[in-house]
Order: structure tokens, then sequence, then C-alpha cells
């Protein structure tokens, strides 16, 4: 019987910080459906976002999970065995203050640290967050590259999307 589990992505955006490569993405994740057959696909965005009173978490649920506002690229890492207690998880995630280091990037890491190690939330799945994220920050230059975010009519359409468990683009 063919599985219809959730997919789980790392989300990339541009930070606004254009002179320091280790600052250049926003940080988040995105839950959808593994079938993504009509335009507008319905699922939720779960990240950490600096304010003037200081990191705080959010989840949005989104209309199109395949272009989110200034969304530059979706990268699948996991097929979602249990949703609610992989939501659960992001919500227990520390979200620190007061330290300059910590960062989106940092609680990305950090939550995927303790995806791995809960072992139930998801089932295949690629947590590395070296390989996610050195495989993420090429995969956006290489778009950025090739302008794939200068025209309007790009950049209203489904984002670049990769899938990291069968190691193939689904959405150029």
């Amino acid at each position: 019987m063919p599985s219809n589990k959730r997919r789980l992505y790392i989300a990339l955006y541009p930070s606004g910080v254009v002179n320091n490569e280790e600052r250049k993405y926003h940080w988040g994740f995105l839950i959808g459906p593994k079938v993504e057959a009509k335009f507008v696909i319905p699922g939720g965005r779960y990240h950490v976002k600096n304010s003037p009173f200081g990191w705080t978490y959010e989840e949005i649920l989104l209309k199109n999970v395949r272009a989110t506002n200034s969304l530059l690229a979706r990268i699948l890492i996991a097929k979602i065995e249990d949703e609610q207690r992989l939501i659960a998880l992001l919500r227990r995630l520390p979200v620190v203050q007061g330290d300059s280091n910590w960062r989106c990037r940092t609680w990305v890491a950090s939550a995927l640290a303790e995806i791995a190690k809960d072992g139930k939330c998801v089932g295949t799945a690629e947590l590395d967050w070296q390989k996610i994220e050195a495989f993420a920050r090429r995969y956006v230059a290489d778009k950025a590259a090739s302008g794939r975010y200068q025209s309007v009519e790009d950049i209203l359409k489904p984002k670049p999307t990769w899938d990291m468990i069968e190691d193939k683009e689904s959405i150029p």
C-alpha cells in the first residue's frame, strides 16, 4: 500500500544580511503533503524569528507551502511519521535570548538533533545539519546564479525544491 506521509522541509528565505555568508539566509521548517497535484498546497511554517522584543517561536498555517512570501527554496529532509509529536517537539525547543551567536539556523540545527534523538516523529530522513546546510546554501546560490529569482514570473512560480531523500530536484 503506498504511503501518503506528510513531508518535512528546510526552508530558506533571504535574511536581509548580504555581507555575511553565515547570516545570509533565514532558516525554518515547512510541513506539507506528499502529493502536490494542485497549484495551491496548504501546509505550515515553523521557525523562530527575531523581533525588537527578542527571539520568538512562530507557527503559521500557509495557503500555499510551495510559494510562501520571499521563500527561496525548499529542501525535503524527512517523511513524517507523527506530525503532532513533531510539532510538540518543535514547540518545546529552547528559544535563547541574549546570545548574539544564537539565531534561526542554531534553532534549526538543534531541532534536527532533537528529531534524530526522538526517533519517532519522522521515518526516512536526512537529519545531518552540516550536510543539509552545505547543500541548501549551494542549491540556493546555484539557483540565484542561474537567474531563478530575477523575473516576476519566476518569483510567482512554486519555489525550487530538492528532495534529499531521493537526491533529486522535484521543482526546478
